[in-house]
């Protein structure tokens, strides 16, 4: 069984844009599922910057604090030379988060797919999480393709 690593972007999409939990409660119901049987991690980062993000959400995901994990050396380690070699990782752009590189690293750490809504920008020195993923070896997937990979019916 897959586990899959979960950036803020793919979150945040689902619970305001794609599947609002009033109008998709089984793909909450499936997402609180694999939560619990610890197929969706994130780090820690992920959880706070949902904080400044949606707070809805936010409490959503604090009742289920199981999935978070702590920024240890080894993550924090990866983390650091993920942005040593892409510095612009983390930006100043509006959308920029602090989350991407620890969320990467975490991936590459474990071996785990990049669930996420960012799009790559084609450019290393304007990456998005999924630029980084093909020079990493990591691979990206967005909401849609992980439905699909564990073939849910969540409408």
């Amino acid at each position: 069984m897959t586990v899959y690593c979960v950036d803020t972007s793919a979150l945040i999409a689902a619970w305001q844009e794609r599947y609002p939990i009033e109008n998709f409660p089984r793909f909450w119901d499936r997402l609180d599922a694999f939560i619990a049987e610890g197929r969706l991690i994130s780090p820690d980062e992920v959880l706070r910057e949902t904080g400044k993000r949606s707070d809805e959400l936010h409490v959503w995901l604090k009742a289920r604090n199981s999935m978070f994990r702590e920024l240890d050396e080894p993550i924090q380690i990866e983390a650091a030379q993920v942005l040593a070699r892409f510095p612009r990782l983390v930006g100043e752009r509006k959308l920029r988060t602090s989350a991407d590189p620890f969320v990467i690293a975490l991936a590459k750490i474990e071996g785990l797919p990049i669930i996420t809504e960012e799009k790559p920008t084609g450019s290393t020195s304007r990456p998005n999480i999924p630029d980084v993923c093909a020079a990493l070896g990591v691979r990206p997937m967005s909401l849609l393709e992980l439905i699909r990979a564990e073939r849910w019916v969540v409408g």
